[in-house]
């Protein structure tokens, strides 16, 4: 009887042992990945010929980075970004929120160091980042910041039309085409924080560069995002603009994952994103 009690114990103990070596492995499998998640910055390269491009370019887009670190001062991201060799950087909003004083320290040096590189910056704000004190430090970094302007970018044989918008909300009418049209001679590209599309298809633009969602943050195999305002709402509608690439009427638009989080600040499925745009010519 004693045997039988020492083996039984024996049995608890080894029970045990495992089950917490279980447990602590588990524990150290989901810190990987939730830190693997928010950490490992991925680049997503976005390709398109058309007719009117004569030339290879290359351009950078980085959205929603909320404050978020990518190394001392940024400086993983600030490499990645640098080995695109980009011909412009595109920044879709939100690089910090309004209240957070170092978060926008944050963000003043990420723009202060790509704004000392060769390739030109353009800015619009998102609805976190609407603040005029930092928009003054970005302009006397020499970045441009588009709110209803845009710009002419030459390349060779080949001008692109730019254009940036600073609306973040909107109505039931709202028209983009009210302020602007794309010039059908040239392939253009509208920056907007938000992917309100069907509000800029009748503005015309070849390119609508977008932000805002984060990719849902928690995005599930064949699923999509799982909440976004609802539950899984890549399920649900056909019209939503979460994640990636969209395209009607041979026009495009491209909605980043961006970089950063909002509470709950968790990823899954949908790393930190820089997407790059490797616009070549019609063969």
């Amino acid at each position: 009887m004693k045997n039988r009690v020492r083996s039984t114990q024996r049995g608890m103990k080894s029970f045990l042992f495992r089950f917490f070596i279980t447990l602590l492995i588990l524990a150290l499998l989901g810190l990987f990945a939730w830190r693997f998640n928010l950490d490992s910055l991925k680049v997503t390269t976005l390709k398109l010929s058309d007719p009117r491009i004569k030339d290879e370019i290359t351009f950078v887009q980085i959205s929603d980075l909320h404050a978020k670190s990518f190394g001392q001062d940024n400086q993983r991201l600030i490499k990645k970004i640098r080995q695109q060799a980009p011909d412009a950087i595109f920044v879709t909003g939100d690089l910090f929120s309004n209240a957070d004083l170092g978060g926008r320290e944050t963000a003043t040096k990420l723009m202060k160091a790509l704004a000392a590189d060769k390739a030109p910056v353009y800015y619009v704000t998102g609805e976190h980042d609407y603040n005029e004190d930092f928009h003054a430090q970005l302009s006397a970094f020499g970045i441009n910041i588009l709110a209803f302007n845009g710009d002419i970018l030459r390349y060779g044989d080949t001008e692109i039309e730019l254009y940036g918008i600073n609306s973040v909300y909107f109505w039931d009418s709202y028209n983009l085409a009210n302020a602007v049209e794309a010039d059908p001679a040239l392939f253009s590209i509208l920056l907007a924080h938000v992917p309100n599309w069907p509000q800029y298809q009748d503005a015309g633009f070849d390119l609508v560069l977008s932000g805002d969602s984060h990719g849902g943050q928690i995005r599930l195999p064949f699923v999509g995002a799982l909440w976004l305002k609802e539950w899984f709402p890549e399920l649900k509608k056909k019209d939503v603009y979460i994640k990636g690439l969209y395209e009607k009427d041979g026009k495009y638009l491209f909605v980043s994952s961006g970089l950063g989080t909002i509470a709950p600040h968790l990823r899954f499925y949908n790393r930190p994103e820089i997407v790059v745009i490797k616009l070549t010519p019609a063969r």
